[in-house]
């Protein structure tokens, strides 16, 4: 207990530098791990694969490719699938799924789509529970309208939105899915034309290409133009980057403001350790010990404002005081503002005991 209070004598300064350094660490790398899986992971539950198809048909001469033509070309292919078409005023996403898919909205009332729904063409659809108050209440059940016609939602979810991040991005993806398949109005009979997304993992470009080939037969003046919307760790890595380089600027710039003053403390905790150092010195410790006890020490004092510092950026990133950061700490960002404050401490420590131990403690003995 007295080594404890001998360490910590005068550490308080000490403690607070490498706590904001903690916190601010955990804060920008937390902020930016966000970002790269709002970057990495697709929305809509699409894979890396998936493929982004833009169609395009003439009214004039040649029979038109409807809903229906797609709908029975993707039901005889098997495997998983998830086709989409898009909405963009809306926000909304007409779906077709086939197999197990990684369509796995987080339900919180009701239930997902199931192949009953598809196979059945039924009329229902799932809705964001930041748009309920959209939907219509009718006899006990509540109702979608979507290109004039009424789906029963049979689902509400909840998206994460990152606390929308002030409104600089949103992974929610579609605030509401239909039943592509339902035989409602003239749904089925709708020329296709718009964004179609296909997902079928590996084999999603096949998949377009025989689309392609088949929708051809029916209108061979169809005109579909793919996108494959696969992208590599290293580019969502960059793009996450670029999208806070502005936070990663503030932070570093304040943690560089920081450790400037990691000097200072350091030599006023040397100081309130002399006649101890002196003692020892005076009772035969050599000069190599000492400095790894303080050394030692120094360290300890390190571990002690990082854990502060990460207490308190988690009760910051849990309160959401700030809504341009993150909501979790993530393990990278735990592990690299540890490691960047035992080697500022290493090095600090070791710099500041080489200039000034052995000068200092001999002045106090001769004193």
């Amino acid at each position: 207990m007295i080594h404890i209070r001998q360490i910590l004598h005068r550490a308080f300064l000490l403690i607070a530098v490498f706590a904001a350094v903690a916190a601010m660490v955990a804060l920008c790398f937390t902020t930016v791990a966000q970002f790269y899986i709002m970057e990495a992971v697709e929305p809509d539950f699409l894979s890396d694969n998936s493929v982004k198809v833009e169609i395009h048909q003439s009214n004039e001469g040649e029979p038109l490719v409807q809903t229906k033509d797609l709908l029975e070309y993707f039901s005889l292919q098997g495997g998983s699938l998830i086709v989409y078409r898009s909405y963009p005023i809306a926000n909304g996403k007409a779906v077709f799924l086939s197999a197990d898919t990684g369509f796995k909205p987080n339900i919180i009332e009701g239930r997902s789509f199931s192949t009953d729904d598809f196979e059945q063409q039924a009329a229902v659809a799932l809705i964001d529970a930041r748009i309920r108050d959209r939907g219509i209440e009718r006899d006990g059940e509540l109702y979608f309208l979507h290109e004039g016609n009424e789906y029963k939602v049979i689902g509400i979810y909840k998206t994460p939105t990152a606390r929308q991040y002030g409104g600089w991005g949103d992974t929610s993806g579609a605030l509401y899915y239909v039943n592509m398949a339902a035989a409602i109005g003239n749904n089925l009979d709708t020329p296709l034309s718009g964004i179609y997304s296909i997902d079928a993992k590996e084999k999603s470009m096949d998949s377009f290409d025989g689309f392609t080939t088949y929708a051809k037969k029916i209108n061979p003046q169809i005109n579909m133009r793919a996108e494959v919307t696969t992208a590599s760790t290293s580019e969502h890595l960059m793009q996450s980057i670029r999208n806070t380089q502005v936070l990663i600027i503030a932070f570093a710039l304040t943690i560089i403001l920081v450790l400037l003053n990691v000097f200072s403390t350091t030599y006023y905790w040397l100081e309130g350790r002399y006649k101890e150092l002196a003692v020892r010195i005076m009772s035969g410790a050599g000069t190599p010990s000492l400095r790894g006890m303080l050394l030692r020490d120094y360290l300890l004092i390190v571990t002690i404002g990082y854990g502060i510092g990460l207490a308190l950026a988690m009760l910051i990133i849990k309160a959401g005081w700030f809504p341009f950061i993150g909501e979790s700490v993530h393990l990278s960002a735990v592990a690299v503002g540890y490691l960047l404050c035992l080697a500022v401490g290493t090095v600090t420590g070791l710099i500041a005991l080489a200039l000034r131990l052995k000068q200092e403690i001999i002045t106090q003995i001769r004193g």
